[in-house]
């Protein structure tokens, strides 16, 4: 059977049986309609879209349609984690381009799926059409708890420490290890694993506001590039000693420790949390810290300054600026 033969409103009652219990069945208005709706409390409704074309953001030779359906759906939730959000439900839309087939199309949905059921999420709705080529887009809503607390790019302030959460790097390290043809090596599981099925940091999100953060970024265009976001959006500069980041032992042992940093601070894609705000605040999340349940590790690794404004840089062990070969991702460059 194919696409085609199933039709649009046979293929979106496939897709739902297939989501199984992914799929929001008990919303005011469920998967199916014309739109979706439902319920909702809280102070503040946060909402996100984010795209993944084929040849730009991922292709075949580099993952499945399972890893790209995963992806569809951390990519979208790591922004409400950026938030300090409560995820709520989610919305994909998909053009299918003509190589597109019928089991393609259902391994996207299995890993949409299991990425939903490893985050809590599920899937509302959406719409689906044949296309030239082929992209998804997935929305996401959430809300704020505590008040209405969200983690913001502008409310970074001069004297913030800045942590970031995991290893920087090791999803472009991934990314490498494949276009090198140096997949089978033991040591480069963790390291495919960070690029085709990237985490997102709800639960630290969630927690960093709780505790009165309120400066937070997600770690998809780099490390500095991201930074450099904050420091727009504040008015302030950022400073990061790149002896302190925490590179992935496995990029450091296959790539080198020199290119495993140049990643880690422009690499991109690893939907890792940067936090801004005071050290004691930042170091109670980190290990040993009062609100570490569960959470990933946390290292502090530089300082908001009163300028220059809207700069990020790293500094090498001798306070010298570093000149990195990239800053990170720009979707328009």
């Amino acid at each position: 059977m194919s696409l085609s033969d199933l039709g649009e409103f046979g293929l979106i009652e496939r897709i739902i049986e297939r989501l199984g219990d992914a799929a929001a069945r008990d919303i005011l208005v469920p998967p199916g309609d014309d739109a979706a709706a439902w319920a909702h409390e809280g102070a503040a409704a946060v909402a996100t879209v984010d795209s993944l074309s084929e040849g730009t953001h991922w292709r075949r030779d580099t993952m499945s349609l399972a890893d790209v359906g995963w992806r569809s759906v951390a990519t979208s939730l790591s922004d409400l984690a950026a938030m300090g959000a409560e995820p709520g439900p989610l919305l994909i839309a998909a053009q299918l381009g003509p190589a597109v087939s019928l089991d393609d199309l259902d391994a996207f949905v299995d890993g949409v799926a299991a990425a939903c059921r490893c985050f809590g999420a599920r899937i509302a709705g959406g719409n689906i059409a044949r296309a030239a080529s082929t992209s998804f887009s997935a929305t996401a809503i959430g809300s704020a708890r505590d008040g209405g607390a969200l983690l913001r790019r502008d409310a970074a302030r001069p004297g913030d420490a800045v942590a970031v959460s995991g290893a920087p790097g090791a999803a472009a390290a991934g990314l490498a290890l494949i276009e090198e043809g140096r997949e089978a090596q033991p040591e480069a599981a963790t390291l495919l694993a960070a690029h085709r099925r990237p985490i997102a940091r709800i639960e630290l999100g969630r927690a960093a506001a709780t505790a009165g953060l309120r400066c937070g970024i997600d770690l998809s265009d780099g490390l500095l590039q991201d930074l450099g976001h904050v420091a727009e959006a504040s008015g302030v500069g950022i400073e990061i000693e790149a002896a302190a980041l925490q590179l992935h032992p496995a990029a450091a042992a296959l790539l080198g420790r020199d290119r495993a940093l140049a990643l880690a601070l422009g690499g991109g894609e690893d939907y890792e949390l940067a936090l801004c705000g005071p050290a004691a605040t930042l170091d109670s999340l980190g290990p040993g810290g009062d609100s570490d349940a569960g959470l990933p590790p946390l290292t502090r690794i530089g300082r908001v300054t009163a300028g220059p404004p809207g700069e990020a840089f790293a500094l090498d062990p001798s306070g010298q600026r570093i000149d990195p070969v990239s800053t990170g991702w720009d979707q328009l460059r």
